[in-house]
């Protein structure tokens, strides 16, 4: 790598954190400041300047998206060894299943459903409150108060369960005795246990600090005090740590995460250089001092500042109710650029889920396609999950995966084949293949969590899954449907932030100062993912009841939208394909499906006809390379797949 090319685009303040003298380093990054460039180019810097081992660096992240991009971006500057990266959990979970077999001991399995092991605690006249329960568990395990210390600490900071503290201490006492009886573990004990045995093992500690002898922590605002604890552990006697972080961007409270490690800095790590990144590189000034006054408003001013030239200014409305507010955002995305919703360059932002239902109704019934994230919860993935959770070994499921992969593919291919003999429905092949659908995505979750686990089993790949949410298929173009809180490290040009108002921004569960501040940061969070358009919209009234303006925006400069006609060419524009050879596609994907009845995602995923039309593939080898598609579906697609694309390369080149 060519250290002075990994400076080369940066800005004096990122080139400042990236080149720091200092092996001790805390950047505080404002949004859009390019936290993951600075984390990245101070990784690969230092192993280009021969300062760090890239063997001996560990990148620690919060979602395995941002550790798959986090390496996919260290790949692209040119470093070709290898940096582990990756979350908090699933790194300590291969550390601890390492230790497990160095040791000798018998592995313990991993659940992921928290909530069923209180369940099974519980007597039925209390299960109506599983959740509390679950809630006061999730609250200490994230600090790392154990059963036995929960009543005290509990009562410390004023926690008030349905039941009581000693009722509530009781179930944990039960949770964990049920833990130990079944000889299981949860996912949050992963880090409890291996900072027991670094705290009383001094050799496995030692061995851990060599092994990880450089830290990076992303997002460090987000840290919990359990991780808090492993962090310090872990740097211990080498202080070679760099943080990256936002405390502005601090949402995750109700998770455990404790913003102050990055507040109070100075203080918990003496003689820390400290660099901040003021500048937004991503929002245009209107969007950033809308941000800065919400942030302003809940009490936490900041310096933040964009380097952008002006854009549109920020634009408010409201719907007479939650419909109306609905159909008027629908009718506001229709008179959009349909370029960028067919690049995915749209969101709707709102504070619940449940917001979302009627917005995305609203938008479908003008025939724009919408993106909503996928759950496996109550569905036929969560019995297929179940399913692989009992197989005991790796071989066991890669097997299986595999035989689930060959099954579907001949089953879609056999039934497409009968649906054009005779042209007529055949519904217990239809629920066969709906069926075949659900193994076929959690088995080509399951070859995911095989590359990265070399130990897996069953159970491990249901706390993966759990962790990853792997099942979020996006389509290949549309208007995002996002919760506040998902949008966190995303962005799109135009953004929708929705139902600011009373009782849900700040949500009316917030009702101490540190909640409503949270609420802020909330807020400021989903405001700073538009980069050039950002409006925001409120109900008058919402379930009967009349709401008011949030008193984060309430004296915030806003322009009302001007009025405008919809485009009389609606029609046309819902019909409107950026890629002929993706429309080719499409079409022919709806007519072989209709033909075979079934649904068009369960021939071709949009993300395999996306990837089709983008790399044209002109063998079977190629074809199953650049989808997912086994061997026996890209054998019996590929002449009518190799058709479409040959017509649409003639069409474009008038030959």
């Amino acid at each position: 790598m060519d250290a002075d090319g990994l400076l080369a685009d940066l800005d004096p303040d990122q080139r400042a954190a990236v080149t720091a003298d200092s092996h001790l380093v805390a950047v505080i990054a404002g949004a859009g400041s390019g936290k993951t460039r600075v984390l990245t180019r101070r990784l690969a810097w230092r192993v280009a300047t021969e300062q760090a081992d890239a063997r001996h660096t560990l990148a620690l992240t919060f979602t395995r998206e941002a550790a798959g991009e986090l390496r996919r971006r260290l790949t692209r500057l040119g470093m070709r060894e290898r940096v582990e990266a990756g979350t908090f959990h699933s790194v300590m979970l291969a550390v601890l299943k390492q230790r497990w077999e160095d040791t000798g001991r018998r592995p313990r399995n991993i659940v992921a459903d928290r909530r069923r092991l209180v369940g099974d605690v519980l007597d039925p006249s209390q299960r109506r409150n599983v959740d509390g329960f679950v809630s006061e568990i999730d609250w200490a395990t994230a600090r790392g108060i154990t059963a036995e210390r929960y009543p005290a600490a509990a009562r410390r900071e004023q926690r008030h369960p349905n039941a009581g503290v000693e009722g509530a201490a009781a179930i944990f006492v039960g949770f964990e005795q049920l833990k130990r009886k079944r000889g299981i573990i949860d996912f949050d004990d992963v880090l409890s246990l291996v900072i027991r045995d670094m705290e009383y093992d001094r050799e496995f500690a030692d061995t851990l600090r060599w092994r990880f002898r450089h830290l990076l922590v992303d997002e460090a605002q987000d840290l919990n005090p359990l991780q808090h604890r492993l962090v310090d552990l872990l740097r211990t006697g080498r202080d070679d740590l760099f943080l990256v972080g936002d405390p502005a961007q601090a949402i995750y409270g109700f998770n455990g995460a404790d913003p102050t490690l990055l507040v109070d800095v100075e203080t918990r790590f003496p003689g820390i250089e400290i660099i901040r990144l003021p500048v937004n590189h991503r929002c245009t000034p209107q969007i950033v001092r809308a941000g800065v006054h919400v942030l302003a408003a809940g009490g936490q001013p900041t310096d933040l500042v964009s380097n952008r030239g002006d854009g549109p200014a920020v634009e408010q409305f409201a719907g007479a109710d939650a419909d109306a507010e609905a159909r008027r955002i629908a009718d506001d995305v229709v008179r959009t650029d349909p370029r960028l919703v067919r690049a995915g360059e749209v969101a709707v932002l709102a504070r619940t889920n449940a917001q979302l239902t009627a917005i995305g109704t609203a938008l479908e019934a003008h025939g724009i396609a919408v993106r909503r994230s996928a759950t496996a919860a109550g569905t036929p993935l969560q019995a297929a999950v179940r399913q692989v959770s009992a197989l005991g070994s790796a071989s066991q499921l890669r097997a299986w995966a595999h035989d689930t992969l060959d099954a579907h593919d001949a089953l879609v291919a056999a039934r497409a084949e009968q649906a054009v003999v005779t042209d007529r429905p055949n519904t217990r092949a239809d629920k066969a293949v709906d069926d075949l659908e659900a193994e076929r995505r959690v088995a080509a979750a399951l070859l995911e969590y095989l590359r990265d686990q070399q130990l897996g089993n069953g159970a491990g790949f249901r706390a993966w899954v759990a962790m990853t949410n792997p099942f979020d298929e996006q389509s290949a173009g549309g208007v995002d449907l996002v919760s506040f809180h998902a949008s966190k490290g995303r962005e799109w040009h135009t953004v929708f932030v929705t139902g600011v108002e009373s009782s849900l921004v700040p949500h009316k569960s917030a009702t101490t100062t540190a909640t409503r501040a949270e609420e802020a940061r909330l807020l400021y969070v989903a405001a700073t993912r538009a980069s050039d358009r950002l409006t925001i919209t409120h109900a008058e009234r919402r379930g009967g009841y009349a709401r008011t303006v949030s008193p984060f925006i309430s004296d915030l400069d806003l322009v009302e939208p001007a009025a405008a006609p919809l485009p009389s060419d609606l029609r046309a524009r819902r019909r409107a394909r950026i890629d002929p050879t993706l429309d080719a596609l499409r079409v022919w994907r709806d007519d072989a499906a209709r033909h075979a009845g079934i649904i068009p995602t369960q021939l071709c995923s949009d993300r395999d006809l996306t990837s089709i039309a983008q790399s044209k593939p002109n063998t079977v080898d190629a074809l199953e390379a650049a989808t997912s598609f086994g061997p026996i579906m890209a054998a019996r697609l590929a002449s009518s797949i190799f058709e479409v694309l040959d017509q649409s390369m003639s069409t474009m080149t008038g030959a």
